[in-house]
């Protein structure tokens, strides 16, 4: 019969494969091995580090509660603390930073394929043949995870910059023809058909709007993502903020903002839009406010079919754990809140 340890741990590494094949974000399968960890050797807190954009041996924390943001390595450190687990009973400044707060007097470090694994323990670590075993099994699942949730946003941003390039080609191909034949017949119409031709110029300049969004590439920087948007909008616009965020996320704000601006110039009369924007480890906050005149959300009907873009956005929000939200009052302009988590 098997040990109770040896179950145990044979019964974590078996959930933390059950959680791999889940269709979760990097967070939650980063969160469920963490976990597992912690349960299977009696650890207090482990943490996910991984690398940083630029490739350096800098570290950015993940997951995890230590108090450290980023871990810096020099080269022949990085070299040590990826060949191998390393337990150590001390600060170790000669290898890195100690992250926790406080500091951890019994703390290991496990290499991953890409980042590393710190965890500490209230009591002397000590890794015999089984949990030695556990360890290297659940890092080995954990760094199958992290390439298999990356393939898999990947693959995401993929279908969006199809389903973006098919919508253009619908568009272009059906919709803006037919306003653009509607327009040429309506000029040659009797004088009294001023406001329905009137309609079919403003949906034409909407359509077109929608279009030239469509078919730019979206910048890789969430700054420059907002300021090409606010480029587009015949309202002057002004961009503020900080932070950065990944190529799903940046996509997402980039298509909010341009939608709210199209409809401030189309629905709006607004003089003047302000995008404001903060965007950190946790989340992303995006607002976009302009000084038109406004409308009633009591009697909105009409306006959401007018603002069907926005509804869209509303749902791709939603689909990645946030939200977005459209606030106004007659005479006082409109509001678009997004916010999603990073």
């Amino acid at each position: 019969m098997l040990e109770p340890a040896v179950l145990a741990g044979l019964a974590a590494v078996s959930r933390v494969s059950r959680a791999l094949v889940a269709p979760d974000e990097l967070p939650v399968l980063a969160s469920t091995a963490l976990e597992e960890m912690r349960e299977a050797l009696h650890l207090d807190r482990a943490v996910l580090y991984l690398p940083d954009a630029d490739g350096q041996p800098v570290l950015r924390r993940f997951v995890g509660d230590a108090a450290a943001q980023a871990l810096s390595f020099d080269e022949e450190a990085w070299q040590l603390a990826t060949n191998a687990p390393i337990v150590l009973r001390e600060s170790a400044g000669w290898l890195v930073d100690n992250p926790f707060d406080p500091p951890a007097t019994d703390w290991l470090i496990l290499p991953l394929i890409e980042g590393v694994v710190i965890a500490s323990a209230p009591a002397r670590i000590a890794l015999d043949a089984l949990s030695g075993t556990v360890l290297s099994l659940l890092c080995s699942q954990l760094s199958a995870g992290i390439t298999t949730a990356r393939l898999r946003r990947e693959l995401q941003a993929a279908a969006i910059e199809r389903e973006r390039r098919q919508l253009t080609a619908e568009v272009h191909d059906g919709l803006a023809q037919y306003l653009a034949v509607a327009r040429r017949e309506l000029a040659l119409a009797e004088p009294d058909r001023a406001r329905l031709t009137e309609a079919v110029e403003s949906a034409h300049r909407l359509v077109r709007e929608r279009l030239r969004t469509l078919s730019h590439e979206t910048p890789a920087s969430l700054r420059a993502a907002l300021e090409a948007a606010a480029r587009r909008a015949r309202t002057p616009v002004r961009v503020s903020g900080h932070g950065d965020a990944g190529p799903e996320a940046v996509t997402l704000a980039a298509r909010v903002v341009s939608e709210a601006l199209a409809n401030a110039d189309a629905h709006a009369h607004a003089t003047s839009a302000q995008v404001t924007y903060a965007a950190d480890d946790e989340r992303l906050e995006l607002t976009v406010r302009d000084d038109g005149r406004g409308f009633d959300p009591a009697h909105a009907a009409g306006i959401e079919d007018g603002h069907l873009g926005l509804t869209v956005m509303r749902e791709r929000a939603r689909g990645q754990g946030g939200d977005c939200t459209v606030t106004s009052t007659p005479g006082t302009g409109t509001e678009v809140h997004l916010w999603i988590p990073l």
